[in-house]
């Protein structure tokens, strides 16, 4: 009998891939599924697959697959057609690394990051934590080969008079008055804050730092809440989290001054304030030098 109920146990043992061939697992950090759909960074589209689902389905977004594969208007894609999957990098979080000095590094925003990575709070992230890594330039990889924990973003050349002129020059507004409660850079703690936290009570009206282009209003980047991002000129962008309100949409052209939302609490944080970035590009910029 005892025989007989290891044969049974190996048998089972052995169709465990038949009976359970439509679980498969996929591996999201080798990017290689179990079944073997995945192989060298290539992927077979089945029926009912899309640029949105696979995009999904490997972490990657849109506009990476479409720019890997060269795909042109109307962005269609076939069954059985072969699609290169841009692999994305994962880093490990050493001592003393923050999101930011990590975002730097890899040429990519603290946003991006969170979003990939499903971050709540951008202010605390464990050592030794995974992280996934948006695919890195090619100029990157030419200039960095080591990780540096001590890499800081550059300083602005205080020689560069273009530049000192376009920041005595930009006219930003403060979006709503109060006492500032988390200043820009580094704090006592390690942690690192692209913008500034002004207290202000709930409710109280945001307006618009300058005037712009509304491209992005949403909630999908975690710990942000309810967020603005606004396009000006000269490559100049601003940032506002935490709102309760939101009163504009993405493509809307707003003025200098205008309201654009409300105080709130929404995101990661305890107490009603707002979260306020101004960027240069890629680089975001003290915002108490430019108010």
């Amino acid at each position: 009998m005892k025989n007989l109920c290891l044969v049974f146990l190996f048998l089972i043992a052995s169709c465990e891939t038949y009976l359970y061939d439509d679980y498969k697992i996929i591996d999201y950090k080798r990017k290689i599924r179990a079944d073997g759909t995945l192989k060298n960074d290539k992927y077979n589209v089945k029926k009912g697959d899309n640029l949105f689902s696979i995009s999904r389905k490997f972490n990657i977004s849109i506009q990476e697959l479409i720019k890997a594969n060269k795909i042109r208007e109307p962005y269609k894609i076939y069954p059985n057609q072969s699609i290169f999957i841009p692999l994305n990098k994962t880093h490990k979080v050493g001592k003393g690394e923050t999101l930011y000095s990590i975002s730097r590094y890899y040429e990519t925003t603290v946003f991006t990051l969170a979003k990939y990575n499903n971050i709540r709070n951008v202010n605390n992230i464990k050592i030794g934590k995974e992280l996934i890594i948006p695919k890195r330039s090619e100029k990157l990889k030419k200039k960095k080969k080591k990780w540096d924990s001590s890499f800081k973003q550059n300083k602005p050349n205080k020689n560069n008079d273009k530049k000192q002129r376009e920041i005595l020059n930009s006219g930003f507004i403060w979006p709503v008055k109060g006492k500032v409660l988390s200043k820009y850079g580094k704090s006592k703690d390690g942690f690192y804050n692209d913008g500034i936290n002004i207290d202000s009570k709930k409710g109280t009206k945001v307006i618009s730092s300058q005037a712009g282009k509304v491209i992005y209003c949403g909630n999908e980047i975690p710990g942000y809440g309810n967020l603005i991002l606004i396009k000006h000129s000269k490559n100049w962008i601003t940032a506002y989290a935490h709102l309760n309100e939101v009163f504009t949409e993405k493509g809307k052209k707003v003025f200098k001054g205008q309201m654009i939302g409300s105080v709130g609490n929404t995101g990661n944080v305890r107490s009603p304030q707002l979260h306020f970035e101004i960027r240069k590009g890629k680089e975001s910029v003290n915002p108490l030098k430019l108010l």
